[in-house]
């Protein structure tokens, strides 16, 4: 009910309100938002009960770690808006309680002699302090990206050339996003619905450099039968079943917001089941 709720909140303000030495720690966003994205996505996840660790970019081989080594299931991992934050609170609270204190345990075989039987350990929003957790972390992130976003509306400092003719543009972002998108059909939506802009280009020119078409993303053997063949196949766009380009679009953190005041199982974001932003 609502005063466990309570409870549950109140000890999560507790541990966000320790400083640096919370498991916990303040979010902010350093000048470049190119450097905080890769930084955050390097730094280490540990395991929730044992001295292992992986990058972000393994969550999937620590998932089943932790089904593999320790009988933990997280619920609904991909509406978990900073997944390492998420687990180095786990981490601190499962030292300080034991693990069926926040865990619904689930007995496999259990119609099977005792020792065929196994317990495994559900972690998921059912536990008010885990949803409390989920709807906070979504909502400092949410703050983030929308005050990055306003950063970059207000960043008159930025330059850089087109990818598809080479004229440079200095002042404002949207001056080259509708530039390419009126001069060489290349829409990527309305530039105040991207964030991480240099990053999302840098992105973009990255797989142009290496040959490759941004929407069926072929490889082609030169620049000249690249362009010809996102020129007459009319790929001059992203692919918006690719993943990568998510955390480009304010608007995948809005719904993972919604998402959260709704009820974690209504919906999974990804590109499936969120309004296209081209």
């Amino acid at each position: 009910g609502a005063p466990v709720e309570s409870m549950a909140a109140a000890h999560i303000e507790r541990n966000i309100a320790e400083g640096q030495d919370s498991i916990l720690e303040p979010l902010s966003l350093p000048e470049s938002p190119a450097i905080n994205v890769s930084a955050d996505r390097g730094a280490p996840v540990p395991c929730i009960l044992c001295s292992e660790s992986f990058s972000l970019s393994e969550t999937e081989t620590l998932l089943k770690h932790f089904i593999l080594e320790h009988r933990l299931v997280i619920g609904d991992v991909k509406l978990i808006a900073d997944f390492r934050r998420y687990i180095l609170y786990w981490r601190k609270r499962f030292t300080e309680q034991p693990i069926t204190e926040f865990c619904s345990v689930i007995r496999t075989n259990a119609q099977a002699p005792v020792e065929r039987q196994e317990d495994y350990f559900l972690l998921c929003d059912v536990l008010p302090e885990d949803r409390v957790l989920r709807e906070q972390l979504q909502q400092k992130r949410l703050e983030e990206i929308l005050d990055q976003q306003q950063k970059e509306r207000d960043d008159s400092s930025f330059h850089r050339a087109c990818m598809f003719c080479s004229e440079d543009f200095s002042g404002n972002r949207s001056l080259l996003l509708n530039h390419m998108a009126k001069e060489h059909g290349f829409n990527v939506g309305l530039p105040d619905n991207i964030v991480y802009s240099e990053e999302f280009l840098d992105t973009l020119q990255g797989k142009l450099d290496n040959l490759q078409c941004l929407y069926c993303e072929k490889t082609f053997r030169d620049k000249t039968t690249l362009k010809d063949h996102m020129r007459k196949k009319q790929h001059r766009r992203i692919n918006a079943k690719n993943q990568e380009y998510d955390r480009f679009y304010v608007i995948n953190y809005l719904v993972g917001h919604l998402v959260l005041q709704q009820g974690h199982s209504l919906l999974i974001c990804s590109h499936n089941n969120i309004p296209s932003p081209f």
